[in-house]
């Protein structure tokens, strides 16, 4: 009976962590059930040792700790699933040295070095029906150890390029009305038109790698010029003054709602997962940060139109508010925040 539980056991974490791993690494449509429960628990442990506050350098730890604590992860599950099927058979490891049956350590550790490498010659498996066992334990170790390492590289990459886009949005403006005021050239947005159209091919690339690599969500920038949900925000929060204000009424005002879908389809990976939406929208007072240019459109009354994207900047301000960062770091200029 002893011999059934523990083959038993052994499967069932050998089929756990697989199915994690294609979910994780190779399914690319989220996170397995271990890898997002980890990530999430990692990150709230960070995220109170720092405070809640975004510009703590700890923060920046969190996203390779994960990523390292996933391959430890996985590769321990592995080997422990494994051990439990070698212990329920006393006569499944042999000692090459006595001929006797290999005692407990002895077993976790052959199945350790078979895991990662191809073995010492110290023990052997002890019939036909362990070393094909063992067979397929190598090769299980080489399909899926591997390829947990090669994980590395494009989640690596995913992150200098979320950066890049967090930079990318940054050189328009630290702030919406310093996007609106940068991008007006006095007849119109012209400036802006090429920038947005940059911007949606990296919003929707990002958007689908944050889908592919959800660790991605907890690789932090506490410098806010890095910081991608600060960045998007921003951007976010001056098409919602276009929405409401309608400050740019040219034909070429297609531009902006166009870059609010590339925004749709973003936060639309992160809706379920890692946002937790504010129980309440943040404010909406541009009258006195937009140019005088834009002040009969400015002192319309938004509070109509402001309903119809109120879920929106709830979700918003909660995706900031996980990140460490307050509304302030939004719409306050980042030169005069700072001083």
């Amino acid at each position: 009976m002893v011999k059934v539980i523990l083959i038993f056991l052994g499967l069932l974490i050998q089929a756990v962590v697989l199915v994690d791993i294609f979910k994780t690494i190779i399914y690319i449509n989220g996170a397995g059930f271990l890898s997002s429960t980890v990530s999430k628990g990692i990150w709230r442990l960070f995220y109170k040792i720092s405070g809640g506050n975004g510009e703590r350098k700890i923060l920046n730890l969190c996203g390779p700790i994960i990523l390292l604590v996933f391959l430890f992860m996985w590769i321990s599950f592995i080997w422990l699933g494994y051990s439990l099927i070698y212990i329920s058979e006393p006569s499944s490891v042999i000692s090459n040295t006595t001929g006797n049956s290999a005692s407990l350590v002895g077993k976790i550790y052959y199945v350790g070095y078979m895991l990662t490498s191809l073995g010492n010659g110290d023990f052997r498996a002890g019939s036909g029906t362990w070393q094909i066992i063992s067979n397929i334990m190598g090769l299980n170790s080489m399909i899926f150890i591997s390829l947990g390492i090669s994980y590395l590289l494009p989640v690596l990459q995913a992150v200098i390029d979320k950066r890049t886009l967090a930079v990318h949005i940054d050189k328009l403006g630290s702030t919406p009305a310093e996007i609106i005021k940068n991008g007006y050239n006095g007849d119109g947005f012209e400036p802006l038109y090429q920038r947005f159209s940059n911007l949606e091919s990296l919003l929707i690339k990002h958007g689908e790698r944050h889908l592919a690599y959800p660790i991605l969500h907890y690789f932090h920038a506490n410098k806010k010029a890095h910081a991608i949900s600060l960045s998007l925000a921003v951007l976010d929060e001056t098409i919602s003054i276009q929405e409401i204000y309608k400050i740019d009424d040219s034909p070429k005002n297609y531009h902006w709602y166009i870059l609010k879908g590339a925004l749709d389809n973003f936060y639309e990976r992160l809706d379920c997962s890692f946002i937790i939406a504010a129980q309440e929208p943040p404010p909406f007072d541009y009258k006195s940060q937009l140019s005088k240019e834009f002040a009969n459109k400015v002192m319309a009354d938004p509070m109509l139109e402001l309903g119809k994207i109120s879920d929106r900047r709830k979700k918003v301000l909660g995706y900031i508010q996980n990140d460490g960062w307050t509304w302030d770091d939004v719409i306050i200029p980042r030169k005069e925040k700072d001083k």
